[in-house]
């Protein structure tokens, strides 16, 4: 028999084996991984609120209060030669039976509507056709809007009917709603196209874009008009070779701000004037080129190309956009209010 000492020895030796096999084991086995962080729930998206709009310097606040009641107004027939008195809606439903195709889809007249009665309204506060004729507005498309009253139909009169009493502001004053027949799917801006003629900032008039070639008519999408290079080196007041004359800045939307050669130049949207708005359909000009004897320039769209194009608009409601979100997209920022039930 082994004594007490062996035993106990024994005992001793197999603790520590069996310590040193633990170790070992441990340090053969992975770290336990640490439990996961909670996840947050999830939240919904938090969608910045839009900066409200602020006034626009040299622009009134526009009085509501003053138009309560549908007025009575005083027309201009620039081709009578008269002043006639009616309702401010009735003069809305033969400029948009003019100005836009009155069997166009509702929504795009409707739009049409909200811009015309909008652009009536400025001419009224502005006072502009008061001092040609002693009128509130004109049915001269180059003083105001066109007016054609034995075009209206049951189209036009709904689309005035439903938006009765609508009006564009911007921060509280007026939107000077001008619109075009064809933008070439990018909107001018006021510098681009009415440089003197509108004093006071637009912010709402910004180099939007759409899809006014959708139905629009090829020869205005996209157009080339040759002209003789004396005519154009006159329209820029260029007394030396008409091939020096180049597009000199082009604008946010490319359309031209300044052509010219040496010390002369013009803006482009008084360079169009002195050729012909007909000749040089907007100063959207993808190219000049010049042989020689003339200047070949290649544009698009149709008109001064600012605020609501009226092929965009078709395109809009054509694909199921209501009049709010057309307006919205061409004047940008601006809120429709209703003065009148």
């Amino acid at each position: 028999m082994r004594n007490k000492s062996q035993s106990t020895i024994a005992i001793i030796v197999v603790l520590v084996v069996a310590i040193a096999a633990g170790a070992y084991l441990l340090l053969r086995s992975p770290a336990p991984k640490p439990m996961p962080a909670p996840v947050p729930a999830p939240t919904e998206p938090q969608t910045p609120t839009p900066a409200q709009p602020e006034p626009i310097a040299g622009v009134p606040q526009f009085n509501k209060s003053k138009y309560t009641s549908e007025p009575t107004i005083k027309v201009w027939r620039a081709d009578k030669g008269v002043i006639e008195s009616m309702k401010l809606e009735t003069y809305v439903e033969g400029v948009i039976a003019q100005e836009m195709q009155p069997d166009w889809p509702l929504e795009a007249l409707r739009a049409q509507a909200v811009a015309s009665r909008t652009l009536t309204m400025s001419a009224i506060e502005a006072g502009t056709i008061r001092r040609l004729h002693n009128a509130d507005v004109s049915t001269s498309k180059e003083e105001l809007q066109a007016f054609a009253p034995q075009k209206v139909n049951d189209t036009v009169r709904e689309a005035v009917r439903s938006t009765r009493g609508q009006i564009l502001l911007y921060a509280g004053g007026l939107v000077n709603s001008i619109y075009s027949s064809h933008n070439g799917q990018i909107a001018a801006t006021k510098e681009e196209s009415f440089p003197k003629e509108i004093e006071h900032a637009t912010p709402y008039f910004q180099p939007v874009t759409d899809n006014s070639n959708q139905y629009a008519p090829q020869n205005i999408s996209s157009w080339s008009v040759k002209i003789p290079g004396s005519e154009v080196a006159r329209a820029v007041g260029y007394s030396g070779k008409p091939g020096d004359i180049t597009i000199l800045q082009k604008g946010p939307s490319g359309r031209i701000l300044f052509i010219g050669a040496g010390n002369k130049k013009v803006y482009g949207s008084d360079f169009r004037k002195a050729v012909g708005y007909d000749r040089l359909k907007s100063t959207l000009i993808t190219e000049m080129t010049y042989d020689g004897s003339s200047f070949t320039f290649k544009g698009l769209g149709w008109g001064n190309g600012v605020g609501m194009s009226q092929w965009g608009a078709y395109a809009y409601a054509k694909n199921g956009a209501k009049a709010e979100e057309i307006l919205k997209h061409y004047y940008v920022g601006a809120d429709i209010t209703k003065l009148w039930q």
